[in-house]
């Protein structure tokens, strides 16, 4: 060796210590380059699951810095399962891995097996946009992995849920059933005349399941009453935090055309005990109803010396016994009528309320919605409404929209509400939304229609 010269390995070990240096001083920015979007999914139930059991499926999208865009979920389809996404609110949360700060969003599918058997979850890719380090939107993407769920009746003894021939599938959910009538119940009793008609209105909750995997109750009409039943009314209230469940509203119209006592069966609906998973049922009491005659009902007593005298013989003119019997046959046919469109006329009347909740639904009630939220300083309404509403109206995402419009002053307020929501502020800050309100105030008024002006009353004077 020569004299001065370093031998190798004292070379390496005086760079070693500088090396694992700048490779400390360098880990931060290596990851935060090298972060990408995370997924996670859980099941929320032990395996296997009861067949008819709705079970929880959380799925949870993490991305770096915050989202420019909330992820489109997409329907799953499973065979011999039901998979819905109720329209509850995702969870927004924060998460540090690695040093790197992560914004995330998280959705709940409903999972329910129709039959025993395992079940793949499908490998489905959800897409989204996220803010990159500088600030620019950055488009992202993750498969769901494969899940299997196991589903089976539980092991002898038990009572499966599942759908046979004849046999729908019952929830496993001890379901309550209660009921309201539009008349009064007097000592345990409705009273009535014939012709008249008694509304009875059943709702069933289920606790943890959707309205609609409520199977409909059982009803029947004892002889001499007809009974009409309305399409049932469905919803779900899954962001309820004292009891959320699903509830299913039958209207059942009874129509009494004879006088009598009679006794309107107890209405009953069937579940599968998730304790015991052995069959139950649930049912709202029966209805003791007194008929009496109709005011109307008794039949025309002519006067005069005999029931056929002739006219001018002393007794009721002819025309005026015409008269009367064509007034009676007019009254029974318009109660006969009544009778029939009133159903249908209540039925109407639900298909209206149906559509005009339909309307408040729309693309404007969503957009009045949005401005609500922004003037209201409520950041997380504002974000929901504003998406539901470019989905409706635009069919895209806010970012997107806004960048098509080719407004800065939309464009800054869409990412400043996005920041707010799923960034990581040193300090937390109220939200105003006043320029968001206004940059929407520019570009989503709705068209007014046109009126058609109405022609002068008067001539021109000088034609």
């Amino acid at each position: 060796m020569r004299g001065g010269a370093v031998p190798r390995h004292a070379w390496l070990r005086r760079v070693a210590p500088l090396v694992l240096l700048l490779a400390a001083w360098l880990w931060p920015w290596l990851a935060r380059a090298a972060a990408e979007p995370i997924v996670r999914v859980e099941v929320d139930a032990r395996q296997p699951v009861l067949v008819g059991q709705q079970v929880g499926i959380d799925v949870t999208i993490l991305a770096p810095n915050y989202f420019l865009s909330a992820p489109a979920f997409p329907a799953l389809q499973v065979p011999g399962a039901v998979v819905t996404l109720p329209d509850a609110r995702a969870l927004n949360s924060t998460e540090t891995i690695d040093g790197v700060v992560y914004a995330g969003i998280r959705k709940t599918y409903a999972f329910t097996a129709e039959q025993d058997g395992e079940f793949r979850l499908p490998a489905a890719t959800i897409r989204f946009t996220y803010a990159g380090d500088d600030g620019t939107p950055r488009e992202g993407s993750v498969t769901l992995p494969v899940i299997t769920i196991r589903a089976g009746a539980g092991g002898p003894g038990t009572a499966p849920a599942r759908a046979t021939a004849g046999r729908p599938l019952l929830p496993v959910a001890r379901l309550t059933v209660t009921q309201a009538l539009d008349h009064e119940v007097g000592h345990g009793v409705v009273r009535l005349r014939a012709g008249d008609a008694l509304v009875r209105t059943v709702t069933t909750f289920a606790p943890q399941t959707q309205a609609m995997m409520i199977v409909p109750p059982h009803a029947a009409a004892p002889r001499g009453v007809r009974m009409f039943r309305a399409d049932p009314r469905l919803s779900d209230d899954a962001g309820a935090a004292a009891a959320p469940g699903g509830t299913r509203v039958d209207t059942l119209t009874y129509v009494f055309e004879r006088p009598g006592t009679y006794t309107l069966p107890a209405v009953t609906a069937d579940w599968v005990d998730p304790a015991t998973r052995q069959p139950a049922s649930s049912e709202a009491p029966a209805v003791k109803v007194e008929v009496a005659a109709a005011r109307n009902g008794g039949a025309l007593a002519p006067g005069g010396p005999s029931a056929g005298a002739l006219p001018g013989e002393g007794g009721l003119p002819w025309r005026t016994l015409l008269w009367a019997a064509g007034a009676l046959l007019g009254a029974a046919a318009l109660a006969l009528l009544w009778r029939r469109l009133r159903p249908r006329l209540a039925r109407l009347r639900q298909r209206r309320a149906e559509r005009r909740r339909a309307r408040a639904e729309g693309a404007e009630a969503r957009l009045a919605a949005t401005l609500r939220a922004c003037r209201a300083g409520d950041a997380a309404a504002a974000s929901q409404a504003l998406g539901g509403w470019i989905r409706a109206a635009h069919g895209t995402t806010p970012a997107a929209w806004a960048e098509a419009v080719g407004d800065a002053a939309l464009a800054d307020a869409v990412t400043g509400l996005q920041r707010h929501l799923y960034g990581a502020p040193p300090a937390p800050s109220a939200w105003d939304g006043n320029p968001l309100a206004q940059a929407l105030g520019r570009h989503a008024r709705p068209a007014l229609p046109r009126r058609p002006r109405a022609p002068p009353a008067l001539p021109p004077l000088n034609p």
